[in-house]
């Protein structure tokens, strides 16, 4: 459904009837209508999307997981062209598949990510992502105060690593030319579905272009372990099948990273006691990383599935070809799977946590563990490029402790400006000074 001049509508024009999703909540903050929907009777409840797509919102931490890991909630029938959608249009380039997953998986050669992203691949990099990244602190401070961190460090940082991992030697140019489409293409809304569909068709036909030519050039990033794989059939993945991977690493990969890394930056420095805490005590790097991911909201959408075969859980029956988007921001904020779910803990996730909360029940009793939080999905489609992300925060992070102590932002945090009506939370700068 859209409205007469090719936008999609807007949430107002859902006033009547199951809520707007996403919600009005682009910054740091969730919408506190998932606090309300979490408490509410209903295990999940109905919203309607910008294309006017009736789907079912999950916002509870143990059926998001129950959900995620179910056969009969399908990845696949919910990139079908006839699916139910929450974002304006379906993301395939004319003449594209549009899922690069899907074609790794269909030619036989899925195997590549597991090897190129895998946490040994991973430490690989680490040691040059830290030089790369204390270079460009170190080029922020001798420009003096004020600075955009996000300018400064976040966007070249993540850039350069996914030319190393997953892209190999793009320019910078190209990198701008890249970016501006990947903010045509992950909007909720005001933008025109021609608008989308011509930077969905830029893309695909850059990489149709150039991901052969990177693919011949020195390195192992994952495009060119991609071009080098023998397919099930014996033979090689085309410009075709190199271009769909490429815009599968440039949005799930690169663009992802940037949201975690840009949301990580301003999570700590809105935090100067955790940062003082991370440079008493090295050793909580590793746990503080994963209370980022769990306390800070990437999405502002939801994980999509559609069902195969009618599902109850919970009490919710879900019937067959019905869509439901599952939160994985207000699964990781439910109080049910985490005491103070709102409050960011940088041991939260740490092994030594220490005694019990002090109560004659808790008292001198180690804290359980925590449940892993929901910041890379759950099930069969965790994001692969998980170990990457982590890797790229920590080194963040680790700067940030160690090199400025002094940092801080610049602006009181609830007054940063963030991009509205995208896929991901992006602040549209980090003010920072020192």
């Amino acid at each position: 459904m859209t409205t007469t001049d090719g936008r999609p509508p807007t949430s107002r024009t859902a006033a009547e009837g199951p809520p707007a999703f996403p919600f009005d909540d682009w910054g740091q903050q969730i919408s506190p209508a998932y606090a309300r929907l979490r408490e509410a009777p209903a295990p999940a409840c109905r919203v309607v999307t910008v294309t006017g797509d009736h789907v079912w919102l999950v916002t509870r931490y143990d059926l998001a997981r129950r959900l995620l890991a179910d056969p009969r909630l399908s990845l696949t029938a919910a990139l079908e062209a006839d699916a139910p959608r929450q974002e304006p249009l379906r993301p395939r380039a004319t003449g594209a598949r549009g899922d690069g997953m899907a074609t790794l998986q269909e030619r036989g050669v899925r195997g590549i990510l597991a090897d190129a992203l895998s946490p040994r691949a991973i430490r690989a990099h680490h040691a040059w992502t830290r030089l790369r990244a204390r270079a460009l602190f170190d080029e922020l401070l001798a420009q003096g105060p004020p600075a955009d961190i996000q300018q400064g460090l976040a966007r070249p940082l993540t850039f350069a690593v996914a030319r190393r991992v997953l892209l190999g030697e793009l320019t910078e140019d190209e990198g701008q030319l890249l970016n501006s489409w990947c903010d045509a293409v992950l909007v909720w809304r005001d933008r025109t579905r021609d608008e989308i569909q011509a930077a969905l068709d830029a893309m695909y036909a850059f990489f149709l272009r150039r991901a052969p030519e990177l693919a011949t050039a020195p390195g192992s990033d994952v495009v060119k372990r991609a071009a080098a794989a023998r397919t099930r059939d014996g033979g090689r993945l085309g410009a075709d099948g190199l271009a769909e991977v490429a815009n599968l690493m440039l949005i799930a990969g690169y663009r992802t990273a940037a949201s975690f890394v840009a949301n990580a930056l301003v999570m700590m420095l809105s935090h100067p006691t955790a940062l003082a805490a991370l440079r008493d005590r090295p050793a909580l790097l590793p746990a503080m990383v994963e209370e980022v991911l769990r306390h800070t909201p990437m999405s502002t959408g939801g994980v999509k599935r559609v069902a195969t075969d009618d599902v109850t859980l919970d009490g919710l029956t879900i019937k067959a070809g019905e869509c439901v988007l599952v939160s994985l921001e207000s699964g990781n904020h439910d109080p049910h799977a985490y005491p103070e779910p709102d409050r960011f803990a940088p041991d939260r996730f740490a092994a030594d946590r220490g005694p019990g909360d002090g109560t004659a029940s808790g008292a001198g009793r180690p804290r359980p563990r925590p449940r892993p939080h929901l910041g890379f999905g759950h099930g069969k489609h965790h994001c692969p490029g998980n170990a990457l992300a982590r890797m790229q925060i920590a080194v963040v992070l680790e700067a940030l402790a160690d090199r400025t102590p002094a940092l801080r932002l610049a602006v009181p945090a609830g007054e940063l400006r963030w991009r509205p009506d995208v896929a991901f939370r992006i602040p549209e700068m980090i003010p920072v000074t020192w």
